[in-house]
């Protein structure tokens, strides 16, 4: 070391330390930039890496490196969450009741276009699902059940008449609920057995759209079905009815037979017991006429006075001059006597009674008698 260099000029060694924080100073830019970027992938590939299951589903596993589709039940990803490699992939499947409504335009058996509306109740079998999957996808309702379905739907209204199938509905139900459903063969040391890939619970009927003629005619069938039972009604009434005159008929008939020779005496005696009642009473002047033959007198009262007012007597009236020998008129007065004959005695006028009127003849229409000659 030459003796002529100053000693500040002299550079001393760093340490380990200082060489140490030198490194981390330069490389600061790169470890930020790449902490970034494995948050990003991290961020992007997150729905990728884990997967939340929720209720009532099941995920079949895709492993693109080892073999494809997951088809073991028991490697059926369940509930939860999961976690799995980014280049995997995850199929998600309901297995719950689903239900979905089909509307179909079928012929019956006499070429009538019917509308057939129908609903399809369903869920995917948990063991088959991995098949399922590998074999159909998750479309299988339009590419299984629907074709089935219709199938079936036309098989069934296909072979009845249109008027059978309002005759029959317990039937077409019971044939409609019986839906076949396509399923894998495999092969088994007893043969070769079928496992379906879904279970249709139910296959309910909604609606049926008849053509109009048709709906036209069974209208009036059901109404000429009623209108005979009303006049089948009507018939039983009338026969009742009838009945019921006859027996009315036959009480009136006894009646007048006990009855019939009873009546007349018992009229007779009642018009004797209300005549005796007029004659006890206490008013002035009553007429009685006669009834005829075998009829009760009727008493008549023409006068309203009081007992004990003397009547007033008629005015005189001149009678008509006889022709010839013709009788003598008699005197005025109402109780006037015929006039005596020539030589005789005058018989004295009998006295008026104020009480009792004088008795018709039971004839009125018979005339008086006419006095005697002179």
């Amino acid at each position: 070391m030459p003796n002529n260099v100053p000693l500040d000029e002299i550079e001393a060694k760093p340490t380990w330390r200082e060489r140490v924080v030198d490194w981390f100073v330069e490389v600061q830019t790169v470890t930020y930039t790449t902490v970034v970027l494995l948050l990003l992938v991290l961020a992007f590939l997150w729905p990728r890496i884990f997967i939340s299951m929720p209720s009532g589903h099941r995920g079949v596993l895709y492993r693109y490196f080892a073999g494809g589709t997951v088809v073991d039940p028991k490697k059926i990803l369940g509930e939860g969450l999961h976690v799995i490699a980014p280049w995997n992939r995850v199929t998600e499947y309901e297995i719950r009741l689903q239900q979905k409504t089909l509307k179909f335009d079928v012929l019956s058996d006499e070429g009538l276009n019917l509308g057939v509306t129908v609903v399809v109740r369903y869920h995917p079998r948990q063991d088959m699902l991995g098949y399922l999957q590998r074999d159909i996808g998750p479309e299988y309702f339009d590419r299984l059940i629907k074709p089935d379905a219709e199938a079936h739907v036309r098989r069934t209204f296909g072979s009845r008449p249109a008027h059978e199938i309002y005759a029959s509905t317990r039937d077409l139900l019971q044939e409609l609920g019986q839906v076949p459903a396509l399923g894998r063969i495999e092969k088994t040391d007893d043969g070769e057995a079928a496992f379906p890939y879904i279970v249709i619970e139910e296959l309910k009927l909604v609606d049926i759209e008849l053509p109009q003629m048709v709906q036209d005619a069974i209208k009036d069938r059901y109404r000429q079905e009623q209108l005979m039972l009303e006049y089948k009604y009507k018939l039983e009434r009338e026969e009742k009815e009838a009945e019921r005159k006859r027996t009315e008929a036959a009480g009136i008939r006894d009646y007048n037979l006990i009855a019939g020779n009873v009546a007349p005496d018992l009229l007779r005696w009642r018009g004797i017991d209300a005549t005796l009642e007029l004659a006890r009473s206490q008013n002035a002047k009553v007429i009685v006429l006669g009834g005829g033959q075998g009829g009760i007198p009727l008493m008549l009262n023409f006068v309203d006075d009081p007992i004990g007012t003397p009547a007033a007597a008629p005015p005189a009236q001149e009678a008509p001059a006889p022709k010839g020998n013709a009788a003598l008129a008699p005197r005025a007065g109402a109780n006037a006597a015929p006039a005596p004959r020539a030589g005789g005695n005058a018989a004295p006028a009998p006295a008026a009674n104020r009480d009792t009127a004088p008795v018709a003849n039971s004839d009125p229409t018979a005339a008086a008698p006419a006095p005697p000659g002179p």
